[in-house]
């Protein structure tokens, strides 16, 4: 595990999450990397273990509209391990947020290594995102308070959550 900063001679760069809504911590993370790496894929990866709030496809086209201001970025989705989406990108790190799951990130991160020698850099939350949550705003948006939702996510997601609320290729399941 390293803290970005630590290597230079990377030129990919993967960031794996759910990303079920993305939001500004996220996108914080993918402006960091991008000044940091060559190229930045960000890949929604899908966990069976949750019932997404919205499309996987969806959320995609949400982080491709949040990061088109970053020439290096590319977002996918990917069904699967991280470290085989690391592989299928020739990914040279996996970039992660460290925020309040520290723990659960170096287990994640040291179990990445053990299985692939793809290292894993931490970027650390700013103090003004460290405590958004996608689960936290899934709470609000399903309560219909978009505007509380303004502040902690992209305008694309801010206007995919107020707009279109009900859209079948929004919305995995209804509120």
């Amino acid at each position: 595990m390293s803290l970005v900063g630590d290597t230079c001679d990377v030129s990919v760069a993967l960031y794996p999450g759910s990303f079920d809504p993305f939001h500004l911590g996220h996108l914080a993370v993918v402006e960091r990397a991008a000044r940091e790496y060559d190229k930045v894929v960000v890949a929604v990866v899908t966990n069976p273990a949750k019932t997404g709030f919205l499309t996987v496809a969806r959320r995609v086209d949400l982080a491709q509209a949040a990061t088109a201001h970053l020439d290096n970025v590319r977002c996918v989705s990917h069904h699967g391990l991280t470290v085989d989406a690391a592989r299928a990108e020739n990914a040279d790190v996996i970039v992660r947020g460290a925020g309040k799951e520290w723990a659960s990130e170096m287990s994640m991160a040291a179990l990445n290594k053990h299985m692939t020698e793809i290292e894993t850099v931490m970027i650390p939350a700013s103090p003004e995102t460290r405590w958004v949550s996608s689960t936290t705003i899934r709470t609000l948006a399903n309560a219909g308070r978009y505007d509380d939702v303004k502040s902690l996510v992209p305008t694309a997601v801010y206007a995919a959550l107020r707009d279109d609320p009900e859209d079948p290729t929004n919305r995995q399941r209804p509120h």
